[in-house]
């Protein structure tokens, strides 16, 4: 155990010792996977005990072996989520050096994107707040190289699958200029070899004509784009077969991809393998499909748990609330951890023979999930597909969109100042095919977005229980 314990990968500090340690892993007979998960998770609780006083307090009850190896302990660990990291900050975090009052500072100067916190190395993100709050989050340097050595991981699924001829260039369509992860990490890396491509530039939606220009420039051998992203770009080469650009790899990240999706961009783009990232800013990358197209979870990054409306672990197969304990965060310990998304697990293995578990299916988060007539029943919008939609519909600032019904969708749009005319038209259009036939979709034009009587502003809210089929009490 003691050669075990040296090779913990919180104490791992480079990107290539961790992938090192990842990489085995995988190749690791489920018996000794599960031990070395074990003495993970112990280090990071002993550690989050000893530096962090809000852990001090939670686990002072409790002997770490206990809650390791006695479920029912376990279960009673609080559970933690965005409003209790951004509540209790200055209580979680393990550095003094580091404050909330500075953070929140930092994070709320867009002007001090690409400017270092405090002079220091450490990358400091926020959320966009998608789930109806944002958050605040701390990598340190041996943190990063976690993150990294995760995303490696998964290029290495698709590098074995896909052979590109001389250097390997990749593109990502994402949101630049923010305090998010995915610029602030993606920024320095080799313009020869990467570029970042914005969906917005000065508030205004980018048009799908100027991103297909730059990818036939750049010519990436990999884009990462949402999924409304990739079917822009999947309807804009099904009506222009003259489209020069031919990846060889689309990975799929923020949502779930519909499955029309996923067929008219392998159609379209003749020989492009598709694959999905699953990841968070709240605690790294989750997920990621393999050569067999099957989405496999880093549980030897994490504990995840799959809760039921009561808190507790569903039965295996079953849908259920994600939480999360990751064993390397550091300088803000995540232990049960709401993530805010669905999942179920399968019980099966996957062809590729990694002994990585493989998810049966992911849908979206609890408090933006969204129905559409199907059958006789009702059955979940993905993920994401709203946040990314708008993205992509110009002359749109900001929206709210209320799902009042199966049947009824109403869309409250803030339009930037110079939105050219037909706007509520175009946004219907978008937005009533998601729903299906017959549902009702009412866009307002308005000047300011007002919260709901529970005094939030969420982007996406439904107002109905889907398994009771009546409205929830507000």
């Amino acid at each position: 155990m003691d050669v075990i314990r040296d090779r913990m990968i919180a104490g791992q500090s480079s990107v290539l010792g961790v992938y090192n340690f990842l990489e085995e892993n995988e190749k690791l007979p489920a018996e000794q996977l599960a031990a070395r998960r074990r003495h993970l998770m112990q280090a990071q609780l002993e550690y989050a005990r000893k530096e962090s006083p809000y852990f001090a307090n939670i686990l002072r009850h409790h002997r770490t072996a206990d809650l390791l190896d006695r479920p029912e302990l376990w279960e009673e660990l609080p559970l933690m989520d965005k409003s209790v990291l951004l509540g209790d900050f200055d209580m979680i975090r393990t550095r003094s050096d580091i404050t909330f009052p500075q953070v929140d500072s930092y994070l709320s100067d867009r002007s001090s994107v690409d400017e270092p916190f405090n002079d220091s190395d450490l990358l400091v993100v926020s959320t966009a707040g998608t789930s109806g709050k944002p958050g605040y989050f701390v990598y340190d340097r041996q943190e990063q190289a976690h993150i990294r050595a995760q995303y490696f991981r998964f290029m290495r699924a698709i590098l074995d699958t896909v052979r590109p001829q001389g250097p390997l260039r990749s593109a990502a369509i994402i949101v630049t200029g923010a305090h998010m992860i995915g610029y602030k990490m993606q920024r320095q890396l080799p313009a020869e070899f990467f570029r970042m491509i914005p969906v917005l530039r000065e508030g205004r939606a980018v048009t799908v004509e100027e991103t297909a220009a730059e990818l036939e420039e750049f010519a990436p051998h990999i884009l990462t784009c949402f999924g409304s992203t990739l079917r822009m770009l999947t309807e804009y080469k099904e009506a222009h077969p003259e489209f020069a650009w031919r990846p060889l790899a689309l990975i799929n990240t923020g949502a779930t991809l519909e499955q029309d999706v996923r067929r008219r961009a392998t159609a379209a783009f003749e020989g492009v393998r598709v694959f999905d990232l699953y990841g968070s800013t709240d605690t790294g990358y989750i997920g990621w499909t393999c050569e067999e197209g099957r989405m496999h979870l880093n549980t030897d990054c994490m504990r995840i748990e799959i809760l039921g409306p009561d808190d507790r672990p569903v039965a295996d197969g079953e849908f259920g609330s994600i939480v999360i304990s990751t064993y390397w965060h550091r300088t803000l310990p995540i232990i049960r951890y709401r993530l805010g998304d669905l999942m179920s697990v399968s019980t099966e293995s996957c062809p590729c023979g990694r002994s990585l578990p493989v998810v049966k299916e992911l849908l979206g988060r609890e408090n933006t999930l969204l129905y559409r007539r199907s059958g006789t029943g009702l059955a979940p919008v993905p993920q994401g597909v709203f946040m990314e939609m708008f993205e992509t519909i110009s002359g749109v600032r900001r929206f709210r969109l209320v799902q009042e019904s199966p049947d009824r969708v109403t869309v409250s749009v803030v339009p930037l100042a110079d939105s050219p005319p037909g706007l509520a038209e175009r946004v219907a259009e978008r937005v009533a095919p998601v729903f299906g036939e017959g549902a009702s979709v009412e866009v307002r034009l308005v000047d300011a977005l007002v919260p709901s009587a529970s005094g939030k502003l969420l982007p996406v809210e439904r107002l109905f229980d889907p398994t009771a089929g009546r409205a929830t009490a507000r």
